[in-house]
């Protein structure tokens, strides 16, 4: 069977199957990506093994679904994006920058002094703890989305750590790839081609590559954001005017997809953020268009239809547990020390910039979950012979408990009573009441007159 017409059966096998368990999950008060997840992991190694059975032989299927699902979280980010309540996340900011530094630097130290403690010496050590500190936003966010409460001010938080959180964790990686000369999995990136230039033709900088590496990293970080950011506001919304008028079927949201693959392509290349990051930073701008409505509509169809329940199904598929024979109090200490320094460290730095406890207890509970530049360390230690393939499969592990345990604590933490829930209630009731009132205003004055006035 050719890897098109294999593709094509995996897609038609794991579309229902996710969309059957995440309906099943849903009746019994379970978020619906549970459903998802689960289905990966039923299908991944650790049960069906369904990528190397005979039929899929030649693996090339399973990675074309892989870069599918690379995508699904590409178009996640930007629907969360959209969702984002821009005003609320403004009047976050500070916290959510509190929250994302102790979300970084309590699994950091923590999760090496734990490893080492377990044995390790201090190499492997130190990249458990720093594939420990990356959180990744698109459990919460689809979690924050079924729930309804993407307006939310801890959503503002949670969203807008996450993406801070993500640039602190990019350094992080750079430190630990130059602690080995393993490039970082950054590839061609400006900040690369900049630190290569610097290092190549100036003394100083070449006999402090690491400081170089980090300037060159934070200055395409702060160009990415501002150009990414300044350029749409200007162009955004014409943009899309002009992209309406195309007559072609379907026209603006292939015209948007474009774009937001644009903002996560040039993420990793300008920016040397993940691509996710990129496709938020789009989605976030559009939060704040005319268009916005128009937008997210068709989205919605095309995410949540393909592109999301594969990239959830994924995450259980690259699973394989049988590596973790012998390693289970590893598995067991490591795991405690991702949920506890996530669940206490951003939760007691929101509660210090004086966010309640409930409210502060969500934050936390939405930062525990691992992904992407998690699993991009444990790669990067792998193929440089750091990692063994019991450790691999450990930090893997932990990666899914914790995007399993991350829905059902946040979801938990939502139905706890809250004082701030009830006011924003009121406040949302409000401002609903205010437009209701305003457009019952428009009608009345668009109205005919009454009686009628005839004329003779």
């Amino acid at each position: 069977m050719s890897p098109t017409l294999q593709l094509a059966l995996l897609i038609a096998i794991l579309l229902p199957a996710t969309k059957v368990a995440a309906t099943v999950c849903e009746r019994y008060g379970i978020p619906a990506i549970l459903g998802e997840l689960m289905v990966g992991v039923l299908a991944g190694p650790a049960v069906l093994n369904l990528l190397h059975l005979p039929l899929f032989h030649g693996g090339e299927a399973g990675n074309m679904l892989l870069v599918l699902a690379q995508i699904g979280g590409v178009v996640l980010m930007f629907i969360a994006g959209l969702e984002t309540d821009v005003e609320r996340m403004r009047e976050a900011s500070f916290t959510a920058t509190l929250v994302a530094i102790s979300g970084v630097i309590w699994p950091m130290l923590l999760g090496t002094g734990a490893a080492h403690m377990l044995g390790l010496d201090w190499k492997p050590a130190l990249f458990l703890g720093g594939a420990l500190a990356a959180t990744s936003v698109s459990i919460s966010a689809r979690t924050l989305m079924d729930a309804g409460k993407m307006v939310s001010r801890e959503a503002s938080v949670i969203l807008g750590a996450a993406v801070i959180d993500d640039v602190l964790s990019l350094f992080v990686l750079a430190f630990l790839a130059a602690s080995c000369n393993a490039g970082g999995g950054e590839g061609a990136s400006v900040a690369t081609w900049i630190t290569e230039q610097v290092t190549g033709h100036v003394g100083l900088a070449a006999q402090f590559p690491l400081t170089s590496q980090m300037i060159a990293i934070a200055l395409c970080v702060v160009l990415y954001f501002i150009l990414g950011y300044g350029g749409a506001k200007y162009f955004l919304d014409p943009l899309i005017l002009r992209m309406r008028k195309l007559t072609a079927d379907e026209a603006v949201p292939a015209c948007v997809l474009a774009l937001v693959l644009v903002y996560a392509v040039a993420a990793e290349w300008l920016g040397s953020v993940a691509a996710i990051t990129g496709a938020y930073l789009i989605g976030f701008i559009f939060a704040e268009s005319k268009l916005k409505a128009y937008v997210e509509r068709s989205f919605y169809a095309l995410g949540h239809g393909l592109f999301i329940p594969l990239f959830f199904a994924s995450i259980g598929l690259e699973s394989d547990f049988r590596a973790l024979q012998g390693h289970w109090l590893m598995l067991g200490i490591l795991f405690l020390v991702a949920v506890f320094t996530k669940l206490v460290g951003c939760g007691a730095a929101a509660m210090v910039d004086g966010m309640g406890f409930v409210p502060s207890l969500r934050v936390g509970c939405a930062m525990i979950s691992r992904g992407e530049v998690g699993l991009i360390i444990t790669v990067m230690a792998a193929s440089t012979g750091i990692f063994t393939p019991s450790e691999v499969a450990v930090m893997v592990a932990v990666v899914l408990l914790t995007t399993l345990v991350t829905p059902l604590a946040l979801r938990a933490a939502f139905r706890l009573p809250c004082e701030q829930d009830a006011e924003d209630q009121a406040e949302d009731a409000l401002e609903q009441a205010t437009i209701d009132g305003l457009e019952a205003e428009e009608l009345v004055e668009r109205a005919p007159p009454w009686p009628p006035v005839h004329e003779d």
